[in-house]
């Protein structure tokens, strides 16, 4: 072993996330580099151009990397794109700890009400990154949380937009109806649409499963049901896309005020 150089240890071991897909991985580089632990990359790929800046932040950063067998990765998730980094941080808080709770600033918070799909729930912590949210908040059971799937389709959001992890929603969207936050939940039957919404200051925008939307109980807790426009009234759109859609208004209005 070369002088400087980390002894080896078993990603697993040290309780390491794993960050699948070329972009995600990118991502975890840059945002978290001393956090990075291995790196796994598809054997037969060494000359592949597109890995050449895994082989060299390895030798900066004196990271074991290994060409793995196809099926090691394929065991941790079958969208991998030839690439696996071992990370021993997780973008996640308490929401004792959001940014924006104890104080007046403008804060947009997604609060996702039982989102079991990982492309639904990945693709949502893409846009709360480009969109500048602070966070999701996500029900412990019957919710995707960080899984390898989840933060491939996140393309590099799940390095920028913590999660929260609720043992009960309701509950914490009472607490953050106390500190100042509205929330807004999109539902169907909503009695004004989105671009008839003015968002200031803190806000929650719920987001509900493709079918079956917001449960009851996460309706009772907001204060106001929003729909979005749309051609047909017996169709919705899918979660994630909604999601962007209310996203981009709320900044839209940050923004042109």
């Amino acid at each position: 072993m070369s002088r400087g150089q980390r002894p080896h240890t078993s990603a697993r071991d040290l309780n390491s996330r794993a960050v699948i897909g070329i972009h995600s991985a990118i991502e975890a580089l840059k945002v978290r580099p001393r956090a990075v632990k291995d790196i796994w990359l598809k054997k037969g790929n060494e000359r592949d151009p597109a890995f050449k800046i895994f082989a060299d932040f390895a030798q900066k950063y004196k990271c074991p990397l290994k060409w793995q067998h196809e099926s090691a990765l394929n065991q941790i998730a079958a969208s991998h794109q030839g690439v696996c980094v071992w990370v021993s941080e997780t973008p996640s808080l308490d929401l004792s700890s959001l940014p924006g709770l104890e104080s007046t600033k403008p804060t947009t918070v997604l609060a996702l009400d039982e989102i079991s799909d990982p492309h639904n729930v990945g693709a949502l912590l893409r846009s709360a990154w480009l969109f500048e949210a602070a966070a999701l908040i996500v029900p412990e059971r019957r919710t995707a949380h960080l899984t390898p799937s989840v933060i491939k389709v996140a393309s590099g959001g799940a390095e920028h937009v913590p999660l929260v992890v609720s043992a009960r929603l309701t509950d914490d969207l009472s607490i953050l109806k106390e500190k100042g936050f509205w929330i807004y939940g999109l539902a169907g039957e909503g009695r004004q649409t989105l671009p008839q919404t003015r968002f200031n200051g803190k806000v929650v925008l719920a987001i509900g499963a493709e079918d079956k939307g917001l449960r009851a109980t996460t309706r009772k807790v907001c204060d106001e049901l929003i729909r979005i426009p749309q051609l047909d009234a017996d169709a919705s759109f899918n979660a994630s896309v909604a999601g962007a859609i209310a996203l981009y208004e709320v900044q839209r209005q940050r923004q042109n005020p």
